[in-house]
């Protein structure tokens, strides 16, 4: 897939998500960066639990701001540090397509599922989380396991194709 693809994969994710959270009053919103239903609000710069974006308000109306900038040779970094929206929508498109190409599957679009597999998943990292001290070092197995489980969960939002 090309990058056009791939940001055309994330609108009509994102769409079909934001769709169904709206039709059953399901009070999430789906991450600028990645298209899931993962926030629970938005600009409150809550971390997706699936791609890491950090929520600032950043979004379709003002992804070029950044970018925009950059073009320009101005270099700032937010909270996702010189990442930008678009690059990021494409990263995490990237890794969901070699998942696809694993399995010979696609993007589940079964949101009830979906919801309860991130849900699971979220209840994986708080009790890594729940074990920490907060002296442990980027390299011990705690940490390696909790970057483990942001892995694993996107893999699990690919299933083989019926």
């Amino acid at each position: 897939m090309n990058e056009s693809e791939i940001l055309v994969g994330f609108h009509i994710r994102r769409a079909h998500y934001d769709t169904y959270l709206q039709a059953n009053d399901i009070h999430l919103y789906t991450c600028p960066g990645c298209g899931f239903p993962t926030l629970t609000a938005r600009g409150e710069f809550d971390i997706c639990s699936i791609c890491n974006w950090e929520d600032d308000g950043q979004d379709d109306h003002a992804k070029s701001i950044l970018e925009g900038l950059q073009t320009e040779g101005v270099f700032i970094s937010g909270p996702n540090g010189n990442l930008s929206l678009t690059a990021n929508r494409i990263n995490i498109g990237r890794m969901l397509e070699s998942n696809i190409e694993l399995i010979d599957g696609e993007v589940d679009f079964d949101t009830a599922r979906v919801l309860r597999t991130i849900e699971f998943y979220e209840r994986r990292r708080q009790d890594i989380e729940d074990r920490m001290t907060g002296d442990e070092l980027p390299q011990d197995h705690i940490w390696i396991e909790w970057k483990e489980v942001s892995k694993d969960l996107l893999a699990a939002l690919v299933v083989p194709k019926l």
